[in-house]
């Protein structure tokens, strides 16, 4: 029996090797609150595989829940991007292998590699990446402005992920936060037909429209002339 952590990639194009899993798997759970999945894609995704494809929360993932039941079936998880940029995922490979159950990683495209390479920019030249969470009642945390803060004084550029709850941070909302920075790329719905991609000065882009959600956002060092010539465009 076997827990099968499946990528969904950056937009929902799952591998042949995803796909195939999922065909002659058991049962098949998919996460969406690291990024919102339209149900019209999953129920596609069920017709293809003729698997019913079965939400878990955040909660019911973070419990052992997944690797009891593939102490007797073959489980797949489907997450999105690649499975191993979640720490959650990490921790739930560890309790299966503590556990003598057999884990499978079908990896995809991830943010991470999409954004840089999406913006035209040296992916060797990326700092540590920042995450800028929702407003809320007493909380409202700074630690990303400083790593961005660190990353600019070390000419590094800086990939700014984006809160998904309760619902995914627009990106004015992003932009207000950032507002002490210079310039930045909005990347919009990733990999999608109507992704749209932005660059220029942040007080511009706040009057502009930069697309829907979801976003992320790139805070640029000192651009090589590569970088600077393929923004530009």
């Amino acid at each position: 029996m076997t827990l099968i952590l499946v990528g969904s990639g950056i937009s929902f194009d799952l591998t042949l090797s995803g796909v195939q899993a999922l065909e002659k798997c058991d049962e098949a759970y998919i996460e969406t609150y690291t990024n919102l999945i339209e149900e019209e894609k999953i129920k596609k995704l069920e017709k293809q595989t003729k698997k019913k494809i079965i939400h878990l929360d955040r909660t019911k993932i973070e419990s052992s829940f997944l690797v009891e039941k593939a102490k007797t079936a073959d489980i797949c998880l489907i997450s999105s991007g690649d499975p191993l940029t979640a720490t959650t995922h990490i921790s739930l490979v560890l309790e299966a292998r503590e556990k003598k159950i057999p884990v499978k990683i079908i990896h995809n495209s991830s943010i991470y590699s999409a954004a840089p390479a999406r913006a035209g920019l040296q992916i060797y030249r990326f700092g540590k990446t920042a995450t800028l969470v929702n407003p809320r009642p007493n909380y409202q945390p700074t630690s990303s402005l400083d790593v961005i803060r660190t990353n600019l004084k070390n000419d590094m550029h800086t990939l700014v992920l984006l809160d998904t709850e309760p619902q995914p941070m627009d990106a004015k909302t992003a932009l207000e936060m950032l507002s002490e920075f210079d310039s930045a790329v909005i990347l919009s719905r990733l990999g999608s037909k109507d992704e749209k991609i932005t660059y220029g000065k942040i007080k511009e882009l706040q009057k502009l429209d930069s697309g829907r959600p979801p976003f992320a956002v790139i805070i640029p060092a000192n651009l090589h002339i590569l970088e600077k010539e393929f923004l530009e465009l």
